[in-house]
């Protein structure tokens, strides 16, 4: 990847539907994260004026590759900034809020920030919605779409789980999944009091290019190599390329996981926010085909190592709340929306193996 992050395989998207054939003004909040970094791009490419609000927590300031389209409007802030909010969308007009802003880390930060993570991400949304639904009693926002995770399902024992499964599964145990699904219970009780209109995304295990090492990530010893980021395929593909053998994996390796590329992804996202089926719905957004960790690390592994060495590998103490299936239905998204994430992991390994390799010898990652 380049250094003001673009991305190399972001496919090329659709021009709005006629029915939203009007480019909107959108507020995007925590702009410069990884997931926004893929679907920035795609609203500028769609013709929409978007606007970013990030205060640069996670990775410290950067620049993407859309920073300087004369579409983009950035503002430097504090998404929990309840004044730069409203300054941002009485001032602009805006008419969708795009609320991606949240402390996010890798497993290891679940434990570290447990109490930060609940607190911090709570008064981000508390922000967001405060700022909404004033916006939309004065007559120009249409809706506001939350970006929640896939943790939501931590304690689902169904599978392939379904978005009305949330129903009646149990809460998740971590702080950072229990405070995702309160911020979808935010957009449900918005609408039932105010009638502020929502879309709820899922989005499962992104793979891609530009994220970084976490300004507060404290580095973790995997066998022979430290690491700072905690996200398995970057940190598999790290191990790899410093000749660790045998390969250290947390836990057994059994885990299964729907490792999607973050350009499906965005397009999907971006559906969801435009298309106006999609109102007061909650959509998974992933690949259909799983993989467990094992079935991963042997696949960079003979990326990178070739078919002639022996793969090898052993288990670490896995993290607490290393949960052991993230397995989505995305057959919501599909039938009512259109949404396909399509692009194998062997592709999405393609782009992401050569940045990496460029990031280490950098030392960004």
């Amino acid at each position: 990847m380049a250094a003001n992050g673009d991305r190399s395989r972001s496919p090329p998207s659709s021009r709005p539907s006629d029915g939203n054939a009007k480019p909107k003004r959108i507020l995007v909040t925590g702009s410069h994260g990884f997931i926004m970094g893929y679907a920035i791009p795609v609203l500028l490419e769609q013709g929409h004026e978007v606007y970013g609000v990030d205060n640069f927590w996670k990775y410290g300031e950067l620049s993407r590759g859309f920073q300087n389209h004369p579409r983009f409007h950035f503002f430097k802030g504090d998404a929990k900034d309840v004044d730069l909010l409203k300054k941002v969308v009485f001032e602009n007009k805006i008419e969708i809020f795009v609320a991606a802003a949240a402390i996010i880390g890798g497993i290891s930060m679940f434990h570290k920030l447990a109490y930060f993570l609940l607190a911090e991400n709570e008064r981000i949304t508390c922000a967001a919605f405060d700022t909404c639904v004033e916006a939309h009693k004065a007559g120009f926002l249409e809706k506001i779409v939350v970006i929640s995770s896939s943790m939501v399902y931590e304690c689902c024992d169904t599978f392939p789980s379904k978005e009305s499964d949330l129903k009646s599964c149990p809460p998740p145990q971590s702080t950072y999944g229990f405070q995702k699904l309160a911020c979808e219970y935010f957009a449900k009780g918005a609408w039932e009091q105010h009638k502020l209109p929502y879309t709820i995304i899922r989005p499962f295990n992104a793979v891609g290019i530009g994220e970084q090492r976490a300004s507060f990530d404290a580095e973790v010893l995997s066998g022979n190599v430290k690491l700072a980021m905690s996200h398995v395929v970057p940190d598999l593909v790290q191990k790899v390329l410093k000749g660790q053998r045998p390969l250290h994996i947390l836990g057994s390796g059994n885990q299964k996981r729907h490792y999607t590329y973050a350009g499906d992804l965005a397009r999907g996202i971006v559906k969801c926010m435009m298309d106006p089926r999609s109102k007061n719905e909650d959509f998974n957004i992933s690949t259909p085909v799983g993989h467990t960790v094992l079935e991963l690390a042997e696949v960079i592994w003979r990326k990178l190592n070739g078919p002639d060495v022996p793969f090898e590998c052993v288990s670490d103490e896995p993290f607490q709340h290393d949960v052991q299936n993230r397995v989505p239905c995305v057959e919501k998204a599909k039938t009512m929306l259109g949404i396909e994430c399509t692009t194998s992991l062997e592709t999405s390994l393609e782009e992401v193996i050569p940045w990496v390799k460029e990031q280490v010898a950098k030392g960004t990652i």
